[in-house]
C-alpha cells in the first residue's frame, strides 16, 4: 500500500469494489480468463482445510460477497460475522446468506478492516481470501491480533508478488484489480512473525505458473491429471529449495499468538 493516509486508499478500494459488477465489463472477462487459466491448479480451496469451524465464533475478515462467511456457517460455527468495506458486497453476501438457509448465524458489518467495531477477544477463528494485500499490514494484523481469543487463530490465503511471468500478467491485466492491491512478499511474513509468535505459512504454486496457458486447451480430464502431478512436483520442490517460496504464487498464513 502507499504511504499516503490509509483512510484515501480505503475510500479508492471501497469505491472500485462498489462499482464493480463482476457479472459482466472489463473485470469480469480478465477475472474469468484467470480463473480458466488456473484451473485445477487453483489452491485456493486449500484454506478450508486448514481451520476446525466447529463451535467458534468465526470472522470472515473482507467477507467481499459472502461465500467464505457460508461456508463457515456449514461448517459449524456457533457465530459467523463477516466484515467489508464495499457496502454492495455486503448486500450480496446477506442474499447469498439467506439462499444458503444460514442467516441466523450470520451478521455483516460494513466497515473498514483496519479498525473494526468489535471488542478485544471477540473471535475464535478470523479467515479471509485474498484481502490482506489490499490493507496496510502492520495496521490490519494488530487488529487481528486485537480481535483473536487467546488460544484463537487467524488464517488467510494470499497472492505473492516476486514472480516475474504473474508480474507480467498483473501488468497485463489491469482491470482486474485495484490500482492499490499489494501481493505479498518475503517482508509481509517477518512482519506477521513480529507479531504472532506461533506464526507460520506454507506455499503453493510455483511451478504451475508457466503451465497456466495449457488450462485455457486442456480439456477439464486432462487438467485435472495434470494439476495431480505438477502439484505433488511442486510441493517437492518447494521444501526441497525453500529460497523458492516467494516465487510461488500463493501464500498460506496461519497466525497465532
Amino acid at each position: 500500500m502507499t504511504s499516503e493516509p490509509v483512510g484515501d486508499v480505503v475510500e479508492r478500494e471501497r469505491a472500485w469494489h462498489d462499482s464493480q459488477d463482476f457479472t459482466r465489463g472489463t473485470a469480469a472477462r480478465a477475472r474469468r480468463l484467470i480463473q480458466r487459466s488456473l484451473g485445477e491448479f487453483n489452491t485456493f480451496p486449500e484454506l478450508f482445510e486448514l481451520f476446525d469451524a466447529r463451535g467458534k465464533d468465526a470472522l470472515d475478515y473482507g467477507c467481499g460477497r459472502g461465500y467464505i462467511t457460508v461456508r463457515l456457517a456449514e461448517a459449524g460455527a456457533s457465530r459467523v460475522t463477516g466484515i467489508d468495506l464495499s457496502s454492495v458486497e455486503i448486500a450480496q453476501a446477506r442474499e447469498r446468506a439467506v439462499a444458503a438457509g444460514v442467516a441466523d448465524r450470520i451478521s455483516f458489518v460494513a466497515g473498514d478492516a483496519h479498525h473494526t467495531p468489535f471488542p478485544d477477544s471477540s473471535f475464535d477463528l478470523i479467515v479471509g481470501a485474498a484481502i490482506l494485500h489490499h490493507l496496510e499490514m502492520n495496521s490490519a494484523l494488530l487488529e487481528i491480533k486485537r480481535l483473536l481469543r487467546p488460544g484463537g487463530e487467524a488464517i488467510f490465503v494470499e497472492p505473492l508478488r516476486d514472480n516475474p511471468i504473474l508480474r507480467l500478467g498483473r501488468l497485463a491485466s489491469p482491470g482486474a484489480r485495484t490500482t492499490d492491491e499489494h501481493p505479498l512478499t518475503a517482508d509481509d511474513w517477518d512482519l506477521c512473525a513480529s507479531i504472532f509468535s506461533g506464526f507460520s505459512h506454507h506455499e503453493r504454486e510455483f511451478l504451475t505458473i508457466p503451465l497456466m496457458p495449457l488450462n485455457l486447451l486442456l480439456s477439464a480430464h486432462a487438467q485435472k491429471v495434470l494439476a495431480r502431478h505438477v502439484l505433488a512436483a511442486d510441493e517437492k520442490t518447494l521444501a526441497r529449495y525453500p529460497r523458492l517460496r516467494k516465487y510461488a504464487r500463493v501464500t498460506f498464513l496461519r497466525c497465532r499468538f
